[in-house]
């Protein structure tokens, strides 16, 4: 592992590339799509092959600086630490760990107790994640302290296993990854090539290719795609002869390309006295490219002072400690800023982000700028500046407060700022959420030691919600407080001497104005071994005391598991009763047909990728017809069908039920830029472009064109509608083909909208939607060409943002008002109508949906003659 420790690193996604602000390191992940486990049933793991330049100096079996994200403990002296799949890493703390059966490992990084790291007595070490899942580490050599994952274990007791091979140098690289019947992934060395081979030994196998080049890894070569992952990298030198590599081009298969920038020496991150080199590489700048002119998104970085995430420039002295993360130790309110500054391929300004962490790497404050407009987000954290990182509460990393400020610079003191505050318990459970619409949310949970209703917790945490409420906000009508209640049951372990499964067994939905019960809903598991433990075997929900049943039915059949669901209705008869299917591949887990309820069949078949290649619907029957589709990413059909024209050659081709073929040609980012339809009458093999669109540099669409083919040696009819985007990210203005204008004016300031349209250069009428805090539109003016109020309508909302009267009054008219009831499940219940007239709707006791049962009309009372 690196010598430089950090918890900043814990707030990375690595499901994207990109700059994390945070660092100014350029991340790398590749995800390894592990095929579904025991028949379906899990534990599901999201691998991925990830890149950290910290690391870049080291070659783990994946070339320098990549690694799998597989949980591991290093209790090297020097700086012991944990790293968990989901990228987090933690300083242990040996002196505070006690090496006994079952003691528990202390880390100096947590606060929350989101899993728990304990001692076996095989020597293993478990860790026991707050969702149930278990992960065995075990040391791979006896004279080691690195311990690796070997089993992950799935809360009802299912397993995945890892094997290891040595690697140079007392390292390790992962062999193959098995579950209870069949290895699901091998790794294969073929002479600088990495072969990750999924489902081995199947009909379904697949080969991801990586290659090494002086143990650099340059290329990556996805099964049935031409085009690589491509990656060049910058070597720079550090002080005691360390290097690391800087990624500086990459190009994906579908042919975006990302150009990275560095600052190296002293223009890079400076660190502390005592750290292991002076400066740090951090991007200063990066481009995203799609693959068409224009359009590309150009972000630079600059840091503010001299703060970083490594606790450099600090007021307050402190001693580098190697494998820690040393900012902890400042004492008091330090702070780091970067601003990400965005412009087009063309150099116009795209806005800017202002971000800013305190010393616990919390994001404190987001500012985005575009024009005259801003948005700030800033969170309040359970943080004293006061106290220690070992004084701090437990949640204290959580946010008590957000709020979302909108600033119009264009007009002096024009703000508005929407607050939303949370409490927690001590186990980090929410407690209390205020939204800024007034609605609030209550939760209790269940003590450790278990209650009636929920058996104790298997280890001895707060985590099963009780009772969740949510209260209207002080409004107008009569919003009832709805509420929810939770008990659970516990389903045993498929291993012997494991924890329980909890699970939920039933919901009560509650009115708690009136302490009403509403609905029941009782679910059943299966409980016979089998693919099917553990699964939802049935439920029942009781309204009205009419119970409707659904039923599950699992059974593995061809490589395939197939679901049968039954939906019984409350009179239990053949009748009231409805039946589906579907099979899903035990190898890939995608769904290969579907049964619906009136017996008729679709089928899918998929390539390697999982992308599906064929369709057909109304199987084995006079009625089936069938969809094919074939991808080309960067191929030799790609590159021939698109010759001649500036197109990126990644194309989609779909044989459609008639057998006319349409193409739809795709962008680096894999948005569709062009659509062509086989001109299967009068040319057959001749595409015609139907339609195209342009994107600009954020991924909005700006031009949006239909194209008419009217025959050959006369010009194709073109129809295009154009799009702009005020400062505020929104659509304001659409232009379409005629030339009528649409024109949309976002104020999230005063919290309303405009819409006009302007033909032959006259403005239409225009509409005015004010806001209320829920973002629901409150009031809504329409005005004329000549700018006069024509009427207004005004609705009034309850406190869970519901109509309950709709207002319309007009310059010398009388007003003309509706007004509406509702339900606990906000179906409409009753309407009255301006003139008295009451319209009132009753739903079948039995469901809680639009289940129309009978429609009444009352008129309204006769009035007296004058």
């Amino acid at each position: 592992m690196s010598t430089l420790h950090s918890q900043a690193g814990n707030f990375l996604d690595f499901l994207k590339t990109g700059v994390d602000q945070r660092t100014g390191q350029f991340t790398l992940a590749i995800a390894l799509p592990l095929p579904p486990a025991n028949q379906l049933c899990g534990p599901t793991l999201p691998l991925t092959l990830s890149f950290n330049l910290l690391n870049s100096a080291l070659d783990r079996g994946y070339g320098q600086g990549w690694a799998l994200g597989l949980s591991e403990i290093d209790l090297d002296q020097k700086a012991a630490r944990l790293r968990l799949s989901s990228g987090e890493q933690f300083a242990v703390d040996l002196g505070a760990s006690p090496f006994t059966v079952n003691g528990r490992l202390a880390l100096r990084d947590q606060k929350l107790a989101t899993f728990l790291v304990t001692w076996q007595a095989d020597g293993s070490l478990r860790v026991d994640h707050k969702s149930g899942e278990c992960e065995i580490l075990r040391r791979q050599d006896s004279d080691s302290g690195r311990y690796l994952l070997a089993e992950l274990r799935s809360p009802e007791g299912r397993r995945l296993f890892f094997d290891w091979l040595p690697f140079a140098e007392g390292d390790y690289r992962l062999q193959q990854i098995r579950d209870e019947q069949r290895t699901l992934l091998s790794l294969e060395d073929r002479q600088g090539e990495l072969h990750f081979i999924l489902n081995p030994h199947s009909e379904q196998s697949a080969t991801l290719r990586a290659l090494l080049s002086n143990d650099w890894l340059t290329e990556v070569h996805l099964p049935g795609v031409d085009e690589p992952l491509s990656i060049d990298y910058e070597p720079i030198d550090l002080a005691g002869a360390t290097t690391l590599l800087l990624p500086s081009y990459i190009r994906s298969p579908l042919g975006a390309e990302d150009f990275v920038h560095w600052a190296c020496d002293s223009d890079g991150h400076h660190l502390p006295p005592g750290a292991p080199f002076p400066y740090l590489p951090r991007v200063t700048a990066w481009t995203h490219a799609t693959g068409r002119n224009g359009n590309e998104l150009n972000r630079s970085y600059t840091w503010l002072g001299e703060h970083n995430f490594l606790g450099f420039g600090s007021d307050q002295a402190f001693v580098w400690h190697t494998g820690r993360d040393n900012l902890y130790q400042v004492e008091g309110d330090y702070r780091y800023e970067v601003i990400e500054t965005l412009s087009d391929g063309d150099g116009r300004a795209l806005g800017s982000h202002h971000f800013t962490w305190d010393r616990h790497h919390l994001l404190v404050s987001e500012v985005t700028r575009q024009g005259l407009c801003e948005t700030r987000r800033t969170t309040t954290h359970g943080v004293d500046p006061s106290l220690t990182w070992e004084q701090q509460p437990a949640w204290c990393q959580l946010p008590l407060q957000v709020c979302m400020t909108y600033i119009d610079h264009a007009r002096d003191g024009a703000s508005r700022t929407e607050t939303t505050t949370y409490r927690y318990d001590d186990a980090g459970n929410i407690l209390h959420v205020r939204y800024p619409s007034g609605v609030e949310e209550h939760n209790s949970y269940y003590p450790a030691t278990g209650a009636d209703g929920c058996p104790a917790d298997a280890l001895g945490r707060v985590r099963w919600l009780r009772h969740k409420t949510v209260m209207p906000a002080p409004a107008d009508g009569q919003a009832p407080t709805l509420g929810t209640l939770y008990t659970y049951q516990a389903l045993p372990s498929l291993l012997e001497g494991e924890p329980a499964h909890t699970v939920v067994a039933r919901e009560q939905g509650w009115d708690e104005s009136e302490q009403r019960l509403l609905e029941s809903t009782s679910q059943a598991y299966c409980t016979a071994p089998g693919p099917g433990y553990g699964r939802l075997a049935g439920s029942a929900t009781t309204l009205n005391g009419k119970t409707t049943t659904t039923e599950y039915r699992y059974r593995t059949e061809h490589d395939e598991l197939v679901t049968q669901t039954t939906l019984i209705g409350f009179e239990n008869d053949a009748e009231n009763r409805s039946t589906r299917s579907d099979a899903r591949s035990l190898l890939s887990g995608l769904t290969t047909w579907e049964r619906d309820e009136a017996g008729a069949l679709t089928t899918y078949a998929h390539d390697a990728l999982g992308r599906i290649v064929r369709t057909i619907t109304a199987a084995n029957s006079p009625y089936q017809a069938e969809r094919q589709a074939s991808y080309h990413l960067g191929d030799a059909v790609a590159r021939q069908a698109g010759s001649g024209e500036a197109l990126n050659p990644v194309m989609i081709e779909q044989v459609e039920i008639t057998g006319r073929r349409q193409r739809q040609w795709l962008d680096g980012d894999g948005r569709t830029v062009r659509v062509e339809l086989e001109d299967i009458q009068q040319a057959p093999g001749t595409f015609r472009t139907v339609a195209h669109t342009q994107f600009d540099a954020m991924g909005r669409p700006v031009s949006e064109t239909a194209v008419d083919w009217l025959g050959e040696g006369i010009a194709p009819l073109r129809l295009t509608t154009t799009t702009a985007y005020d400062d505020w990210g929104q659509a304001a203005l659409s232009i379409s083909p005629e030339g009528i204008e649409r024109h949309v004016r976002h104020d999230p300031v005063r919290q309303r909208t405009e819409h006009w349209q302007v033909a032959a250069g006259r403005n239409g009428p225009r509409q005015v939607i004010e806001l209320n805090a829920a973002g629901s539109p409150a009031r809504q003016q329409h005005f004329d060409s000549d700018g006069r109020l024509v009427r207004t309508l005004k609705l009034t909302r309850d406190g869970l943002d519901r109509v309950i009267e709709e207002r319309l009054t007009a310059p010398g008219a009388t007003d003309i008002v509706n007004r509406k009831r509702y339900d606990h499940y906000s179906r409409l219940v009753e309407h009255q109508l301006p003139d008295g007239t009451r319209l009132a709707w009753t739903f079948a006791a039995h469901s809680d949906d639009q289940h129309v049962e009978s429609i009444a009309i009352t008129p309204a009372p006769a009035q007296a003659p004058a």
